[in-house]
């Protein structure tokens, strides 16, 4: 009897038709797939609109089959239950969201993908269509592959490799290095992990197409397979690598398991494999540091990054057990949930890098519950196919679907292991690929493997009510879509005429957005920041005060209805405070500082702005405290001319002396001597020096100094050390002081010194009679404002500029690009901020039981 005799589906016999709507769907997948920077694209106009419009296709396609063949196919083997309790689980998590508007967003792009499930299903019924599917695919990646290569090179490599050249003619040898972000290969998605994973998916589908075609398809295929290991080593993603290094593994075992081949041959085709896996890992410094940080105690950087998003990511889910908080609720409640002890690294998120952390915060338990049920579902009838491939006598016909088999369950259980340490489930081009290789096993279940019942086809006139039922879904989903896509399309004609320097369409164009799109925050910060007196901003100012003033107050308005629309970011408390201390304020400006310290108390600037609230209402000494406060956290902040401005110039000492008290407290509470001690001392010693207290610093820095600190020491006594630091030669050099500026430069920026920059640093060097005074009082100033790295991306709109920080960064150059290491502000360093916690703690009583007062 042949295996697939039992399916009693009618699709099997039915006739081939045009599936127009089919076509036009994969038309869009391909585009999104192959779109440079999609993941970006996809949350600015009118791009978001085409998407949407792709996202609707497939209920379109889906009713064409129901209404033409009258018929409802079920995936079967028990996924369907699985896909209506996700459905309910699904409908269940938005109704009790914080954010409901974000999360039927989220929650429709959902429902879109179980559509295109069910209606690939359907077409995907016989062994030919499902062939034709996975080679379209194939070739799909393989476009992918060059794409993604030609462009990385082009954009990435080749410049970087230009500026290395021009600086090694310049006397610097530095090497081209895969641990900086932004030269590993983002092309064409957007960031490097989406690029490796949609490779992890890709890799053992190419192989597989490679293995089971002849001629000159089987180097076309190879060849892709073998671009697409380039292409995931120049991602240098370590995600990726582990995934292939699972998928790698299990080819090692099945390759040893092959009986009908020859041992010298298994045993020298697996070596030769993991070799050539090794050898790619370790040629890659980015990879290398896997293997060092694993031998290793440090922890830090993207490490950290995951371990703070995945703690943030488990308070969401224990906050919210049952069916979690929402989707796309991560990126507005992350804040809140963000653990004190993760200082700067990882302020901003929109996913939590980790698709278990993800599901657990937005879906709960059911959604944790229901992901375990699909793993064992794939695993269990995964295991069943390859065993039922396996046991089968051998049939040139069987021989490709077994290595297909392989190909499919390879690729997802290699991007399994991508999925614990990022989260892609909203990338158009993985998504797709996961539907098509779930689709695909289910095709090669119903040809090998006899459904345990038989499928029937529902009823003609439930099918009819089903149609009429998602046909009314679609119209109820276009008229709530509309003023969501008619606020993003003025949105971007008001960034449009903003950037002609035309503010009063901007203004119009925005308000109708926010009006049409209220509890959207994007809309009501833009404009707070843009009507803001903020020089930084890309809207003029009025030569008319009043005007001035009363754009100022709307700024302040359209800032609180941010804070109220999305009350648990930093970015908005913050910037409302700001605009409420510039218009004296100052009581509605600490409270508004007090939450985003609490929010994010490591970001700096936050406990300065709380300061200065608390001085605006003669709150000196909670002013000082809160001051001395972002030093301890950021030490380089002592060394900012901002602290020495007219407001702040009296009780500068008294700043410095609550620093030096708080490090010592610190000091006694943590006695035991470990490399959080040796911090310590160094910072102290650091003011201490700073205050010009040699003897004290000279005590600290012996107790734990670097050679840098030990040599500054020395020629703050007036001595000549022996140093080979650029900077510190062109002090003891003067004959030769201009070439060891720009040899400092060139060291500290990695790129080609400004001749201005040099000659500023050598003319307050020249007129400097110490070293002292050089570094504190004659070293250049650098104001600039701190951008929003991110801000778009983060908050899934980017057709509007970049805003900055209204706090002013003002920087002492010498401190900051040289001798920084002098007072080291780490960005992650859990035992600091675990220190200071307390002492903030009891800084936000103090404030909370405090009278208010008014400066008059």
């Amino acid at each position: 009897m042949p295996l697939n005799s039992s399916v009693s589906s009618p699709v099997l016999q039915s006739e081939p038709r045009r599936d127009i709507l089919g076509l036009l769907a994969a038309i869009f997948y391909g585009l999104f797939t192959l779109l440079p920077d999609s993941s970006s694209l996809l949350v600015s106009w009118p791009w978001v609109f085409v998407w949407q419009v792709a996202l609707v296709l497939p209920w379109l396609w889906l009713l064409r089959q129901w209404w033409v063949q009258n018929q409802f196919v079920r995936l079967g083997y028990g996924l369907d239950y699985g896909i209506g309790l996700a459905l309910l689980g699904l409908v269940a998590s938005t109704l009790f969201a914080q954010f409901p508007h974000q999360a039927r967003w989220y929650g429709w792009a959902a429902l879109c993908c179980v559509a295109a499930m069910y209606a690939l299903n359907e077409w995907c019924a016989n062994p030919d269509r499902r062939l034709l599917l996975l080679r379209a695919q194939g070739a799909l990646s393989f476009i992918f592959i060059l794409e993604s290569l030609v462009l990385w090179a082009s954009q990435t490599l080749l410049p970087e490799l230009n500026r290395l050249k021009g600086l090694r003619a310049a006397g610097l040898n530095v090497s081209f290095d895969f641990s900086v972000l932004e030269l590993r290969n983002w092309a064409p998605i957007g960031h490097q992990n989406y690029v490796a994973g949609y490779l992890v998916l890709s890799l053992p589908l190419l192989l597989g197409l490679a293995l089971i075609s002849t001629g000159s398809w089987r180097w076309v295929w190879g060849l892709g397979f073998g671009l697409g290991l380039l292409d995931l080593y120049t991602t240098s993603s370590r995600g990726g690598w582990l995934g292939l290094a699972l998928m790698g593994a299990s080819g090692i075992l099945l390759l040893m398991g092959h009986s009908r081949i020859p041992g010298r041959l298994r045993w020298g085709g697996g070596l030769v494999l993991l070799l050539g896996l090794g050898g790619m890992a370790l040629a890659n410094n980015r990879l290398r540091s896997l293997f060092f940080a694993a031998s290793s105690d440090s922890v830090g950087g993207e490490t950290a990054f995951r371990l703070i998003t995945n703690a943030a990511g488990w308070a969401i889910g224990l906050a919210h057990p049952v069916f979690g908080a929402g989707p796309g609720s991560v990126s507005l409640l992350y804040q809140a949930y963000r653990p004190a002890w993760a200082g700067r690294e990882a302020e901003l998120v929109y996913q939590l890098h980790s698709t278990p952390a993800q599901i657990w915060a937005e879906l709960g338990g059911f959604g944790i519950a229901l992901s375990l049920l699909m793993v064992g579902w794939l695993g269990y009838w995964g295991v069943r196919l390859w065993r039922t491939l396996r046991t089968t006598p051998m049939q040139p016909a069987l021989r490709g679907d077994r290595i297909l088999s392989w190909s499919l369950i390879a690729g997802l259980t290699g991007y399994g292991v991508v999925s614990i340490t990022d989260y892609q489930l909203d990338i158009v081009g993985i998504s797709g690929t996961l539907i098509i290789y779930l689709v695909g096993v289910l095709s090669l279940l119903r040809q090998h493997i006899p459904f345990p019942t038989k499928v029937k086809a529902a009823k003609a006139p439930r099918i009819v009510w089903l149609c009429w039922g998602i046909v009314g879904l679609l119209i109820a989903v276009g008229i709530w879509l509309a003023p969501i896509h008619r606020a993003w399309q003025l949105s971007s004609l008001g960034f449009a005429a903003l950037s002609q320097k035309q503010p009063e369409p901007f203004q119009t164009s925005l308000e109708q957005a926010h009006q049409l799109a209220p509890w959207e925050p994007y809309y009501s910060y833009q404009l707070g920041y843009q009507l803001s007196l903020n020089p930084s901003n890309n809207y003029p100012q009025s030569e008319d005060e009043k005007v001035n003033g009363a754009r100022a107050d709307r700024s302040t308005e359209f800032f609180k209805r941010n804070v109220k629309a999305s009350p648990n970011q930093e970015s908005g408390t913050s910037n409302l405070g700001w605009q409420q201390l510039f218009s004296r304020q100052m009581p509605q400006a600490s409270a508004s500082f007090l939450r985003s310290t609490q929010l994010i108390p490591a970001k700096r600037g936050v406990f300065y702005s709380l300061g200065q609230s608390l001085f605006g209402q003669n709150k000196e000494d909670l002013g000082v405290q809160a001051i001395a406060l972002e030093i301890a956290r950021d030490p380089l902040f002592l060394t900012s001319p901002l602290l020495r401005t007219s407001e702040l110039n009296s009780t500068y000492p008294k700043i410095q002396n609550a620093v030096v008290s708080l490090y010592q407290q610190m000091l006694k509470a943590h006695p035991q001597q470990d490399s959080f001690t040796a911090y310590l001392h160094q910072c102290l010693g650091g003011v201490y020096w700073w205050q010009g207290k040699l003897t004290e610093a000279e005590a600290e820095f012996r107790k734990n100094g670097s050679s840098l600190s030990q040599t500054v020491l020395a020629m703050s006594k007036n001595n000549k050390p022996p140093t080979e630091i650029p900077i510190l030669k062109a002090w003891l050099d003067p004959q030769n002081r201009t070439q060891w500026i720009a040899k400092a430069l060139l060291q500290n920026r990695q790129a080609l010194p400004d001749l201005k920059e040099v000659q500023a640093i050598q003319t307050g060097m020249d007129r400097s009679k110490s070293f002292d005074m050089w570094v504190k009082q004659n070293a250049p100033i650098r104001q600039s404002p701190r951008e929003r790295a991110g801000f778009g991306v983060l908050s899934r709109h980017i057709d509007g500029p970049a805003p900055t920080d209204f706090f002013p960064i003002v920087e002492n150059v010498a401190m900051t690009q040289f001798l920084a290491e002098l007072l080291p502000s780490p960005n992650y360093s859990p035992e600091l901020d675990m220190a200071l916690q307390p002492l903030r703690d009891k800084l936000w009583q103090s404030i909370a039981s405090a009278p208010t007062k008014t400066q008059g």
